[in-house]
């Protein structure tokens, strides 16, 4: 039975990945397949280094992956000798975040794919003194902008909304390393930023 369960995963992940190569649009799905096991599949991340995470609700990591050029990426996770309790796969490269729950409980690991969060991070750029900050989220409606100077003294804290660009005004600030903190309501976004004029 256990082999029948191991042919039937692995022609499930073959499957997906077979529809992977025509799609490029950054997705992850995750299924049960069996009482404590899951299998994470994602595909679509282009040559951006990809990070596959398994949390605990408390942020412990239990299992952590790199995937790198572009590959696709497909895994089983045994999850019994995982406490009970609430984790998150966490799949997230320079462009996006995206967050699924799965509750660990006495005979199995149930997914939340209702519950998935998937975020498109803000993006910054410096154009001469300038600041640019902007997203193209459909879900996130406006993040919060922080920047931050190396003593850890924000500067500046303004709400970013999605139909707009914001610009924030560099001229006053010498140069040195700055931290720019971009939040939305479930995920901190942080970059670094140097001032040379």
């Amino acid at each position: 039975m256990k082999n029948m369960k191991k042919v039937m995963l692995t022609i499930v992940m073959v499957m997906i990945s077979t529809l992977a190569i025509a799609n490029d649009k950054p997705t992850v799905k995750v299924k049960s397949v069996e009482a404590k096991t899951i299998a994470v599949v994602a595909y679509g991340y282009g040559a951006a280094k990809t990070d596959i995470t398994l949390k605990s609700g408390n942020g412990r990591v239990f299992y952590k992956e790199t995937v790198v050029d572009g590959s696709n990426y497909a895994k089983r996770l045994d999850m019994s000798e995982m406490p009970a309790g609430e984790y998150t796969i966490e799949v997230e490269n320079n462009n996006t975040f995206t967050a699924i729950p799965v509750i660990v409980e006495n005979t199995s690991a149930v997914i939340k794919n209702a519950d998935e969060v998937t975020i498109v991070k803000p993006t910054i750029s410096v154009v001469g003194d300038k600041l640019n900050v902007a997203f193209a989220d459909q879900v996130t409606k406006e993040i919060w902008v922080s920047i931050f100077d190396n003593d850890s003294n924000r500067l500046a804290y303004e709400k970013v909304s999605a139909d707009h660009l914001k610009r924030f005004d560099l001229s006053k600030l010498d140069n040195g390393q700055y931290t720019v903190m971009m939040s939305t309501e479930c995920k901190n976004f942080i970059q670094s930023l140097s001032l040379k004029k």
